[in-house]
């Protein structure tokens, strides 16, 4: 098994803006990056998996073929994106990152960031929100 864990945000932009990642992500992203992002995340690979729609044995049939289907994959990239958005906001601390991640908010009707980045219309809530608290908009 690969031991290596994101420190901050930033280790996962390779896989947000590298070139060939639209084809990376057709093809299916290995399974490592589940991984990777959930370390990011500050949460274990089952929550994760949750988030992104995968029950517990499509995981464990995802980790033996040691990748994601295309569908799978976009998702993790949308939660990778959100991951490195948080690592930015807290100014690459990664405990805050991560504590915000997970953390229940008001302005997303009580869901952690997390939670409610389980769908693309979540996701999106999330991206917003991240921009109007970077821009010191609270409400």
């Amino acid at each position: 098994m690969d031991d290596r864990r994101p420190q901050t945000g930033r280790n996962l932009a390779p896989l947000l803006v590298r070139e060939g990642a639209v084809d990376l992500v057709r093809r299916g992203l290995p399974f490592a990056m589940l991984d990777d992002v959930a370390a990011a995340a500050g949460v274990g690979r089952l929550a994760l998996a949750e988030v992104i729609g995968l029950s517990r044995t499509t995981l464990s049939r995802r980790r033996e073929s040691r990748a994601l289907k295309p569908t799978e994959s976009d998702r993790l990239v949308r939660v990778a994106r959100l991951v490195a958005m948080a690592h930015e906001l807290m100014q690459g601390d990664g405990g805050a990152a991560r504590r915000w991640l997970q953390e229940p908010h008001e302005l997303i009707e009580g869901e952690s960031p997390l939670e409610r980045a389980s769908t693309e219309v979540g996701g999106r809530e999330v991206e917003e929100l991240i921009g109007r608290l970077r821009h010191g908009v609270f409400s």
